[in-house]
């Protein structure tokens, strides 16, 4: 992983959402509105609203008119868009939930996410594993690397400690979701290979068999409580929400002690209930252990003898479970309940034995083209325009019997106009691998990659943009009425350097790592705010040296043509550095000598300056660009370096 980038691990298989962000090797765990773990519950407004980290215990003060979805991903089973209006789209919901969890990771790290690692269950088929990508396109993050829960927990045992040679199989049973899934991995030499999963079935979760068992035994035959279990309209949803989470407490409270109170709904006392308790009333999953564990071994092909770890994400307050697997396996289970496990264990995973694809390989998320998007690329193409058409019209042509026999014209400004020709093809390369010319495409062809299109994008630039700046010289050699050999020359001569670098650019930016994408996308966007600048500036140097518009109409040649050479100066800083200290210590300075320097003279040489710090933000943009894509060879070199020094 590129040093700086910022990967995020978000972990949906749990009964609660946990994040870890891993950058420059510090792993940083996530809090999400003040809370380490976030409940992974969604209240939907009736407009439509999503209001994201509500738990059960929330969701039963909320006003009628909103709904409550309590765990999103389990809802992806359903169709991307639901048949009914007044349902919510399980893939917007679900992409609340990773844009919340994002914005707060982005705003804890300081910077955006380059790199997404979810955790899903391991029976995750294609269709649900392309809704959570669908959602994470639609949350603004990168596409997602999935992991499924029992890897990721057996990646993060070994950072315990725990060994598990290649080839060796280890079963991994969740249990703090329902249904409880056990599933058997093989060690490979790139992670762990599912071999068989199963999951103990039953009509209700731990939360309702251990609450069934405290009603059965605190009321007598005819308490409307006792009938609750099948005549759910005896007691209100509000009072059955109560009593499920006061037994949800009490599970909790039973990790450390022996006893934990249960508040039933009123006018029922509050009872007490023991570990002992727990296992009788979660007898029907109990009892469902040894068979599982012999029908998943079955379906493996492995035996007791082939397991060298077992490993448990315990139910809270359910201990008797991880005793069953212990008899049923016997090897004694390990046990992991730190909250982070799972997205650490995926992270780590994902880092050490899936490195990210190059560039040639991804599929940046992409969007439709606006007219906004292109805004920059307009901006740059007008510039380049307005200086070809001021240098000609500006021209100074001497004639003799009507035919012209010279011609003086600013070649510098008609250089500056051929660059930005180039500029502006890189500005459309720049939008080129995430924005769409069209609309989705009804043909079944794949969609090229993001490298291919890198390449097609900047390719097309240099060709594109060598093109017009032959044509602009061309253009005014044809206009003067001269030869057009010194204009095509200047045009070109500009031209061909960003030309060079666009060229190498397209070679090897489809080799840059997947995960460095994005940053190497926001270096690649040509600055507008610095053109604009360096235009306006050659405009008003040009325009007090001719007396042509706008010094024609508001007079003061020197103090405007003083003001366009402060104007280039500071482009030609700001394009020149990259730093905000060098920026702010160059731009005024340079301003200020281009100011008092400025006479007929020097202005073709401040324009130079400006071209050598153009092309200089392109030879800089290359060499960022290899350093990318070939990061060993850097090294290599700097080993040597240091050999040859020493």
């Amino acid at each position: 992983m590129v040093n700086g980038d910022a990967r995020l691990s978000i972990d949906l298989s749990s009964s609660a959402i946990a994040a870890t962000v891993s950058r420059q090797g510090t792993r940083v765990p996530i809090l999400i509105d003040g809370r380490l773990v976030m409940p992974p519950g969604v209240a939907v407004g009736p407009a439509g609203d999503l209001y994201v980290g509500v738990d059960a215990a929330a969701a039963r003060s909320l006003p009628a008119d909103h709904r409550f979805v309590n765990h999103p991903a389990d809802h992806l089973a359903s169709p991307a868009q639901a048949p009914d209006p007044a349902q919510p789209n399980p893939v917007d919901v679900l992409a609340a939930v990773l844009r919340h969890v994002g914005n707060h990771a982005t705003h804890q790290v300081g910077q955006p996410i380059t790199d997404l690692t979810v955790t899903i269950p391991p029976a995750w088929g294609p269709r649900r594993r392309t809704h959570l990508s669908d959602a994470a396109a639609r949350a603004g993050l990168p596409p997602p690397a999935l992991v499924t829960a029992p890897a990721a927990l057996a990646t993060y045992t070994t950072t315990l400690g725990l060994t598990t040679p290649e080839n060796s199989c280890v079963l991994v049973c969740q249990a703090d979701h329902h249904p409880p899934t056990l599933t058997v991995l093989q060690t490979v030499s790139d992670g762990y290979r599912e071999l068989a999963t199963q999951q103990l079935h039953g009509p209700h979760d731990l939360d309702d068999l251990i609450a069934r068992h405290v009603v059965a035994t605190a009321t007598t035959g005819h308490d409307p409580l006792r009938s609750a279990g099948d005549h759910t309209d005896t007691i209100t949803a509000q009072d059955h929400g109560v009593l499920r989470e006061s037994i949800r407490t009490a599970r909790h409270q039973l990790v450390q002690q022996e006893r934990a109170p249960v508040m039933l709904p009123t006018p029922h006392q509050p009872v007490v209930i023991t570990r002992d308790d727990i296992t009788t009333a979660t007898q029907p999953l109990l009892d469902q252990v040894p068979d599982a564990v012999a029908h998943l071994l079955d379906a493996a092909d492995v035996d007791t003898e082939h397991l060298t770890a077992v490993i448990v994400r315990p139910a809270p307050g359910v201990p008797a479970l991880t005793d069953r697997l212990a008899a049923a396996t016997r090897v004694t289970p390990t046990i992991v309940d730190h909250s982070h496990a799972l997205a650490d264990g995926a992270l780590t995973l994902t880092t050490t034995h899936q490195p990210g694809p190059r560039a040639a390989a991804a599929q940046l998320p992409r969007i439709r083209l606006r007219i906004s998007d292109l805004t920059g690329a307009l901006l740059i193409g007008a510039c380049s325009l307005a200086l070809l058409l001021q240098a000609v019209l500006t021209a100074d042509i001497t004639t003799l019997f009507t035919r012209v026999v010279e011609a003086r014209i600013s070649l510098p400004q008609l250089g500056t106009a051929g660059a930005l020709a180039m500029l502006t093809a890189f500005a459309v390369a720049h939008l080129a691998p995430t924005t769409w010319l069209a609309g989705t495409p009804t043909t079944p062809t794949p969609e090229p990659t993001t490298g291919s299109l890198i390449r097609r994008g900047y390719l097309t630039a240099a060709v594109g943009g060598t093109i017009t700046a032959a044509l602009y010289g061309l253009a005014t050699g044809t206009a003067v009425g001269l030869d057009y050999t010194p204009y095509l020359k200047w045009a070109l001569g500009t031209a061909l350097p960003l030309a060079l670098c666009a060229t190498l650019i397209a070679a090897t930016a489809p080799r840059i790592p997947a995960d460095a994408l994005p940053t190497w996308l926001a270096m690649t966007r040509p600055a507008i705010t610095h053109t604009v600048t360096a235009t306006a500036g050659i405009f008003l140097m040009r325009a007090a040296l001719t007396i042509t518009t706008p010094v024609d109409l508001t007079g003061m040649p020197g103090l405007v043509g003083s003001l366009g050479a402060a104007l280039l100066g500071t482009a030609t800083a700001l394009t020149a550095t990259r730093t905000r200290l060098a920026r702010t210590i160059t731009a005024p300075g340079l301003a200020i000598g281009y100011a008092l320097v400025f006479t007929y003279n020097t202005n073709s040489a401040l324009i130079a300056g400006y071209l050598i710090a153009l092309t200089w933000w392109a030879i800089r943009l290359t060499t960022n660009t290899l350093q990318l894509a070939f990061p060993n060879v850097r090294s290599a070199l700097h080993r040597l370096t240091g050999h040859s020094d020493g």
